[in-house]
């Protein structure tokens, strides 16, 4: 029996794992884990799912099966990432992880799950509103500003020939304005390629002449996929910095592990 639809995100708990998810189309789910439910101890606690993070491989590698085996995951496919603007089709269901070099993928092959890695940063989920294609991008403020979560709608629309106004978008968590103080080397980043980049920087207080800013990188991809046609769907709109108990922060916490977001096509 296929799982109901449930657009909105909800709280879960399976097994001991603790995450978010969300149902909006037959077949497709959305899942965005917290750190509760693990093995790694110390400031990656508990269920950190980087291996680039500092970590001990084993306490890894027993999350990743702990998250298999809770969430009945399909293969899972995740990417090296490295702050690009790169989009990578997934074709096979046996690709190992992090083989592949960028920071968005998306597939139109049921029966595989793809991830990515965030801190802070933020995960963009997009799909086609009948469930038959499926993609995610990591977007930090350079993949942010430069469009990655366009490049990947629009890749998903040639490629899946699915027009941009059937595409859905979801947000997860990420560090949210108040928290995240950038410099005028970001905004003069954003304004290289970001539309309307300057109604996404606010002065930070105290920055004197303007040296400093707060950066809603929410706002801005949430803008741009919707300036495309894309439709917003729920978006679990909290702050990464804020919940310690729930998600990994390095702004907050330098040393520390990573949640995954998470989009799965049964």
């Amino acid at each position: 029996m296929p799982e109901p639809v449930r657009p909105g995100w909800g709280l879960c708990e399976n097994s001991g794992l603790e995450y978010y998810e969300s149902r909006p189309a037959e077949g497709l789910a959305l899942v965005f884990t917290t750190r509760r439910g693990g093995v790694s101890t110390g400031g990656y606690e508990s269920l950190n799912l980087s291996l680039d993070a500092g970590d001990a491989p084993k306490a890894v590698g027993e999350n990743y099966s702990r998250l298999r085996r809770g969430l009945g995951l399909p293969p899972l496919v995740t990417l090296k990432q490295v702050h690009s603007d790169k989009v990578l089709p997934v074709n096979y269901e046996l690709t190992p992880p992090d083989l592949l070099e960028g920071d968005a993928c998306y597939t139109c092959r049921p029966g595989i799950a793809l991830a990515v890695k965030v801190a802070d940063c933020l995960a963009v989920y997009v799909f086609s509103k009948d469930g038959t294609c499926a993609g995610i991008a990591h977007c930090g403020w350079r993949g942010s500003a430069t469009r990655i979560a366009e490049k990947l709608a629009r890749q998903m629309a040639k490629r899946c020939s699915v027009p941009l106004v059937d595409l859905r978008f979801s947000l997860g968590p990420c560090v949210c304005p108040d928290c995240y103080v950038v410099g005028e080397d970001v905004r003069d980043r954003f304004r290289e390629d970001f539309p309307a980049a300057e109604r996404f920087f606010k002065p930070a207080p105290g920055s004197g002449r303007g040296s400093r800013f707060r950066l809603d990188i929410r706002a801005a991809n949430r803008w741009l996929l919707s300036e495309m046609g894309l439709t917003a769907s729920p978006s679990l709109d909290m702050c990464s910095s804020e919940n310690p108990g729930r998600f990994y922060s390095v702004r907050r916490d330098k040393t520390t592990g990573r949640n995954l977001g998470i989009i799965i096509l049964r």
